[in-house]
């Protein structure tokens, strides 16, 4: 993991392998549930290879260290952030949040898609931490790519009020990309962050089935 982070990537990759990207995010959002259920994990995984080579992108996926004690720790932390977030925006500034659609219609199907999804997520922003990390410091480029991590998720929790909108997904969804991508950094493996990435909305979406 900590090998794909602050290398220097030419330019000429860089606008590749971005487009190769940003392609795979606009068909998980825009395109049918068959494109888009592997469309950012499949061009995440070209980006990557592309960008850094096949060493690196293996790298990605190495043996994660003290998995356990990470993602106990960064789950346990996420939902109380979230929680914590969520009753400002809603009891504290009394905003209506929305609801991402796909808790609203829970089925066993999503125990497959959902993991599947996630991690073109984790390929997509981790991605974007390595890009960032190849120019800045690694602080700032966790905090870009939580930036990016949160407006890509704007369709999806826009409320009609896109300044409402955009401080929900920052606040919410950005805060949570900083705790994937240290969990990831400091596991040195991706599949860190994607294990509390599954596990958070897996159980997100069964807290909404409960009390639906």
């Amino acid at each position: 993991m900590k090998d794909v982070l602050s290398q220097r990537i030419p330019l000429q990759k860089i606008l590749i392998s971005t487009c190769v990207v940003c392609i795979g995010l606009l068909g998980l959002l825009f395109g049918p549930p068959t494109i888009g259920i592997f469309s950012l994990t499949v061009t995440g995984l070209l980006a990557f290879h592309y960008s850094l080579g096949k060493a690196k992108t293996h790298a990605l996926f190495s043996k994660p260290v003290r998995p356990i004690k990470y993602v106990g720790i960064f789950f346990l932390l996420n939902w109380l952030l979230s929680l914590l977030s969520g009753a400002l925006l809603t009891y504290g500034f009394g905003w209506h949040l929305q609801s991402n659609p796909v808790n609203d219609r829970p089925t066993l199907l999503l125990l497959v898609t959902v993991p599947i999804m996630i991690m073109g997520e984790e390929l997509f922003s981790i991605y974007f931490l390595s890009l960032f990390s190849s120019r800045i410091t690694l602080l700032l480029a966790n905090l870009f790519s939580a930036i990016v991590f949160g407006l890509v998720h704007f369709s999806t929790y826009y409320n009609g009020n896109p300044l409402k909108t955009i401080v929900h997904v920052l606040l919410i969804q950005g805060t949570a990309r900083l705790l994937f991508n240290t969990a990831a950094i400091k596991s040195n493996s991706i599949w860190t962050s994607w294990i509390i990435h599954v596990l958070f909305d897996l159980s997100s979406i069964y807290f909404v089935f409960l009390h639906g």
